[in-house]
């Protein structure tokens, strides 16, 4: 999926069990049933994945849930890779994402997608006007992947959430109480509260849109949610664009019209893009909060820390 760094670790063969069951998961696909499949290790990644490539043929990827690679190991694997196939078939009727090809408990819990081609927008945030028109193809994604609508909504699991982040932050006890004041006010602000919920990525790093021939998909739905709030996606996404100006030309700030056209975009109203602003702070200060918790330098992880303060302090 050109997100992270391939390294070639191995060569399957027919006979080999694992290979054998790609090849029948591809079916016509796979013009020669006996093409060997070239094993490239996919890094960084939470959990092992590799990109198994057929000779004259298709690609596919390969996450393996029973074998994490990240400071998370308490979870069910087995859970995680049904729930991501079903999250996937869910999504691929609205949007395009690397297609769910098939699941096995047997082998690690594994989740087999297709490969996109082409090159995730992290690799492609410059400061030039073809920008424009990649966010808007981002917007656009989003905004069809959050018409999958949900009954249901928890504003508790939100703001649950933002508390998760923050303790893997490990704040000292008056900064954790200075954010605990400001999410109070929202909380009792009510302006997160919604009727109902809908699907949402919540993973919304540049890393995961990939723009391809075909234009932009969605990978990596391992953490989506379904009765969610849609300025979750949102916000996440739009602190992850001004922290990337931050890091490349030392001037978030020169991410702001880039920013504003993005909500333009996926408001497509006035009205509506109202009502996403009045909920955007308070999903970038969690994307701050995401960035935050990752082990940067000291001087990096403050801004963050301060920009998810200064986005949660209502105006």
């Amino acid at each position: 999926m050109g997100t992270g760094h391939e390294q070639h670790v191995a060569t399957l063969y027919p006979g080999d069990p694992f290979r054998d069951w790609i090849a029948e998961l591809l079916g016509h696909r796979l013009r020669r049933q006996d093409a060997p499949a070239r094993v490239s290790l996919i890094r960084p990644s939470s959990h092992t994945v590799c990109r198994y490539t057929f000779q004259n043929g298709p690609s596919v990827v390969a996450k393996f849930f029973a074998e994490p690679t990240g400071a998370n190991h308490c979870y069910n694997p087995e859970k995680g890779m049904n729930r991501e196939y079903r999250l996937l078939k869910r999504a691929m009727h609205v949007i395009p994402v690397s297609e769910p090809l098939g699941i096995r408990k047997d082998y690690n819990c594994v989740l087999v997608t297709s490969y996109l081609p082409g090159k995730p927008l992290s690799r492609s945030l410059r400061d030039d006007p073809g920008l424009h028109d990649r966010l808007a193809a981002v917007a656009d994604l989003l905004r069809h992947l959050h018409s999958i609508r949900s009954s249901r909504y928890s504003m508790e699991r939100e703001f649950s959430n933002v508390h998760d982040v923050l303790d893997q932050n490990r704040l000292s006890a008056g900064v954790r109480d200075r954010f605990n004041r400001l999410l109070g006010e929202w909380w009792h602000s009510g302006d997160l509260e919604r009727k109902g919920g809908c699907m949402i990525h919540r993973d919304a790093t540049p890393a995961n849109y990939i723009f391809g021939p075909a234009g932009v998909a969605a990978i990596d739905f391992e953490s989506a949610w379904t009765g969610g709030h849609p300025v979750h996606d949102v916000g996440v996404f739009c602190a992850e664009i001004k922290y990337a100006f931050k890091r490349r030309y030392d001037n978030p700030e020169a991410a702001e019209p880039y920013i504003g056209q993005f909500l333009r975009q996926y408001a497509r109203s006035s009205r509506r893009f109202s009502s996403v602003t009045g909920c955007v702070p308070f999903y970038m200060g969690l994307g701050y909060l995401r960035m935050a918790r990752l082990g940067l330098g000291g001087e990096e992880r403050e801004w963050l820390i301060q920009e998810a303060m200064r986005c949660l302090v209502r105006r």
